[in-house]
């Protein structure tokens, strides 16, 4: 409920200074790609809540998320969180925007044997924030506010995701056959750095091929910097020692995508996209141990065989319920989970399943305000 009321409150209306907007009335800007920006002063904020349980799993995303992975079980592979994405427009032709999702995202771990581990974490919170600019280079000179219209846009783009610790306290361990370590109290260990940041540049192109469609195309290109490890707190310099490893990486990406937005009625718009993604330089630096007083959920053997491309589909309709209000259902799917998808996939655990299809439900609210209807009030 802490989610929803946040949605509900915070995170999911959507303002706009005027009813004619820099895109055609009734259109979705916020969670859909185009080359239109708001007007001078317009304002639009948008929010999604997301979720991925076993009620709405229709594509078995779980059962391939746990297939043939021994290190987690139950029902890992749940997502709750939201997004939220705000848009201004500066003037005419230039929007700033900003974005960010809060996911929690279950990783229930199949605790080895040789271990007793108290308190350990069941899933990565992470934090997703991207901010930037959108600027119209290009629009058609003959412009109906009721009508899609040709225009081209750079967009540029910072990303930054940070998740907390994945951490549990170690209370004892089978050394070998006849030597079991206790600790007293138990020692804490954690998965930790887990953060990335990096940018993308997109020059997008949209064009009307229908009164009430609007086809959307895009290049792009990328680059992101990750990070993450593993460390412990054991006062035994040679544990550290065999706890301490790193997995830094950087990969430089390229981006190709196409998008439709097609107003079935006055009230019902229909939005669906597509990117591919290829990584085209990746520079990965892993220290990893294969250690056996490691729990072998947190050895990073295998990092460096992750998928180099990527394809993402989204689609959402939306149902103006007034000319204010509006509320809309989509999804999104993922080939795999890396750049972005999974933030920071470069560590044990989401590594783990980084070459594994996803996807998640949305369920949207918005609310449009008029600026200019409060002044005149």
């Amino acid at each position: 409920m802490r989610k929803v009321s946040a949605l509900l409150l915070s995170a999911s209306a959507l303002l706009a200074s005027g009813v004619n907007a820099e895109q055609p009335f009734g259109w979705i800007g916020n969670g859909h790609t185009s080359a239109y920006t708001l007007g001078p002063g317009e304002t639009e904020l948008s929010g999604n809540l997301l979720l991925v349980d076993d009620t709405i799993d229709v594509l078995n995303f779980r059962d391939e998320f746990l297939a043939g992975n021994s290190r987690l079980i139950d029902n890992s592979g749940d997502l709750d969180g939201w997004r939220g994405e705000l848009r201004l427009g500066i003037w005419r032709g230039l929007e700033l925007f900003y974005r960010q999702q809060d996911q929690d995202l279950t990783l229930k771990v199949n605790q080895p044997a040789s271990v007793n581990i108290l308190d350990l974490s069941q899933g990565l919170s992470t934090r997703s924030t991207d901010w930037g600019a959108k600027w119209v280079f290009f629009e058609s000179t003959a412009i109906d506010q009721t009508r899609p219209w040709t225009s081209a846009a750079l967009e540029l783009t910072h990303t930054e995701n940070i998740s907390d610790d994945f951490d549990g306290y170690l209370e004892s361990f089978q050394f070998n056959a006849s030597t079991n370590i206790r600790f007293e109290p138990p020692q804490r260990f954690a998965m930790d750095r887990l953060r990335d940041e990096g940018w993308r540049a997109r020059i997008i192109m949209t064009r009307p091929i229908l009164p009430n469609v609007a086809l959307s195309a895009w290049a792009g290109y990328g680059k992101s910097e990750s990070s993450s490890g593993t460390s412990t707190e054991i006062d035994l310099q040679f544990l550290r020692d065999q706890f301490l490893q790193t997995f830094d990486l950087e990969e430089n990406y390229l981006l190709l995508g196409a998008s439709l937005s097609w107003q079935l009625l006055p009230r019902l718009p229909l939005q669906a996209g597509y990117e591919y993604i290829r990584i085209n330089a990746r520079r990965q630096d892993i220290n990893s141990s294969d250690s056996s007083l490691i729990p072998s959920f947190l050895r990073g053997n295998d990092l460096g065989n992750s998928a180099t491309t990527n394809h993402t589909v989204y689609a959402n309709i939306n149902w103006w319920v007034t000319p204010r209000i509006h509320i809309g259902l989509g999804g999104k799917l993922f080939a795999n989970q890396f750049v972005g998808v999974i933030p920071h996939y470069n560590n044990p655990l989401s590594g783990s399943f980084s070459d594994i299809p996803y996807g998640y439900a949305e369920l949207k609210l918005g609310i449009r305000l008029s600026v200019a209807d409060f002044a005149r009030r």
